[in-house]
């Protein structure tokens, strides 16, 4: 009788601790690392102003990087990564039927720290509202120029980098969803500019190059990406095996 009772209890507190690892293999993962990959819109600063003829353009970029994220609560969480982004301008002379634009393009490397914030919509899908500030390196020299065409050029562009190296902020928003297996995904809108100058540009135009009239790039952005991220509890092996 008495070693029915032990089996029992014994058996009662196997599955007990089966009970009490399911319910923590349930849990939100604490620490998240993924990738994200988007495209960017970048431009002239707004507060330039352009002679008759003389547009800015939105120029299309791509962004490639890591992404991780430290759950600090089940709503909020820091986070960080190291992203290659390949952002420039456009400049456009709407009256030249051909090579009617320069358009510049650089590669930068940006490392992000900031803040999201996570409302559940049902236990699967939830919207992040996203802030924070951001270290940026561009890969450039420190003076270029640039002609909208090398056998006939219209206008010039001569850019003069006011820095490579500056901070940054961005805003954001994503809609996101979580796997069976704890990973998350999201689809987000984040717009992202800098504290300082980027270059100072002036641009060249009409016969023999004479004219000419200034612009500032500030190197800011509208990204619109996709960012993945695995959850790494799942990489660890069994607690089930013996070694």
């Amino acid at each position: 009788m008495a070693y029915r009772l032990f089996l029992l209890a014994i058996a009662g507190l196997f599955l007990n601790v089966n009970q009490v690892q399911a319910q923590e293999e349930k849990k939100d993962p604490r620490f998240m690392l993924g990738f994200n990959a988007g495209a960017n819109f970048s431009r002239i600063s707004n507060n330039d102003t352009f002679p008759v003829n003389f547009t800015r353009r939105n120029r299309l970029g791509i962004a490639l990087g890591v992404s991780g994220i430290y759950d600090m609560s089940s709503n909020a969480g820091i986070a960080f990564g190291a992203n290659f982004v390949q952002k420039g301008y456009r400049v456009n002379n709407d009256t030249l039927p051909a090579s009617p634009d320069i358009n510049r393009k650089f590669w930068s490397v940006n490392i992000p720290l900031g803040l999201h914030f996570r409302q559940q919509f049902n236990a699967q899908n939830y919207i992040t509202e996203k802030f924070g500030v951001i270290a940026n390196f561009n890969f450039r020299g420190d003076s270029a120029s640039f002609v909208n065409d090398d056998r006939k050029p219209a206008f010039l562009i001569k850019e003069t980098s006011a820095r490579n190296f500056y901070p940054m902020f961005y805003l954001g928003f994503a809609l996101g969803g979580t796997s069976e297996n704890n990973n998350r995904y999201e689809f987000g809108v984040t717009y992202t500019q800098s504290l300082s100058n980027d270059a100072s540009l002036m641009v060249l135009h009409s016969e023999g190059l004479k004219k000419q009239f200034p612009l500032n790039y500030r190197g800011g952005f509208l990204q619109i990406g996709f960012t993945y991220y695995f959850n790494l509890s799942n990489f660890k092996k069994s607690r089930g095996y013996f070694y």
